[in-house]
């Protein structure tokens, strides 16, 4: 089971309720399986152990993998990496599998943001993945990660992320069957949330009687922490369904709504109507921004493939 959506979409709520479900255990979230899958070829032939062994560490010792939420000591996880099957996709489940029996749970589950936009990656590591992709209206995000991230949650690239993220699930969506990948809206969640957990609890297999025991989440001792997960961390409410309006100028509205407005109508929300002419200035920020990201990812992409031509291995789970 795994969790994606566009950044301050609520996937971190969706994560906290999840992680309550005595059958499913879910870690925080963390930030190497996409960074595997990136260099998946440059881990060598895992069918040598040592080279599984040295995945172990990889996923420890990587810059910012936030590996130290799974809680698995080091030598635990370089001999449970020796005794997998010698795929990388196996390795990465390995962890959650670890994760999950440290918790005394039967099944695991991963959360990020970010994995709506690596599509290939989840489904190249786990086949056999459920995938539940969380949409939040996309003025609300833009607004979110303005005030979460300032440096770079600007309008123009708030946007665009929103945008990119939509795009690789509606391509998700052609690619994928109806029993791999599921949608749900933050905003429904928050309303009526034990109506929405109960087609969750189907799609994931989960027994739909412990949905009360998901809605105490907030009762429970593994929760989000800090300013930026305070709604995650408290009883289901309401309170950020709409505050973008009080937050965002009209100018900021009528850019996204430009942008986005067939977006915004498709998942069932409504435009405000401030979709009024926009300055050349504002526009051609947005298209520097877009165009930016286009080309980084164009960059990411082939450093990918050059090393996939040098290094050949196999990587989904068994």
């Amino acid at each position: 089971m795994i969790v994606g959506g566009c950044a301050r979409s609520g996937t971190t709520l969706l994560r906290t309720m999840l992680n309550s479900h005595p059958d499913l255990a879910v870690p925080h979230e963390t930030k190497f399986m996409v960074t595997a899958w990136r260099r998946r070829e440059a881990f060598g032939d895992l069918t040598r152990v040592d080279n599984r062994r040295d995945v172990a560490d990889w996923c420890i010792d990587v810059p910012h993998s936030r590996f130290s939420r799974i809680g698995i000591d080091r030598e635990v996880l370089r001999e449970a990496f020796a005794a997998a099957a010698p795929t990388l996709g196996s390795l990465m489940a390995v962890c959650f599998e670890l994760y999950a029996e440290k918790n005394g749970k039967p099944r695991w589950g991963d959360k990020r943001p970010s994995y709506s936009r690596n599509l290939n990656a989840v489904f190249g590591f786990f086949p056999n993945a459920r995938f539940v992709n969380v949409v939040r209206d996309p003025r609300a995000c833009v607004a979110s990660m303005g005030k979460a991230w300032p440096k770079w949650g600007r309008v123009a690239s708030a946007t665009e992320v929103w945008e990119r993220t939509d795009k690789a699930v509606q391509a998700g969506h052609r690619k994928l069957s109806a029993d791999q990948i599921l949608e749900i809206r933050y905003e429904d969640l928050v309303t009526k949330p034990y109506e929405t957990l109960e087609p969750i609890c189907e799609f994931l297999s989960l027994d739909a009687a412990q949905i009360p025991t998901m809605l105490d989440y907030h009762e429970g001792k593994d929760l989000p922490t800090g300013e930026l997960y305070r709604n995650a961390a408290a009883p289901v409410n309401t309170q950020a369904v709409q505050r973008w309006m009080e937050e965002m100028s009209d100018s900021d509205i009528a850019l996204v709504e430009h942008v986005l407005g067939d977006r915004i109508v498709h998942h069932g929300y409504e435009l405000t109507g401030r979709r009024g002419p926009l300055s050349a200035e504002v526009m051609a920020d947005f298209e520097r921004v877009r165009a930016k990201r286009n080309k980084e990812e164009r960059r990411r992409q082939l450093v990918e493939f050059k090393r996939r031509v040098t290094y050949r291995q196999p990587t989904a789970y068994r």
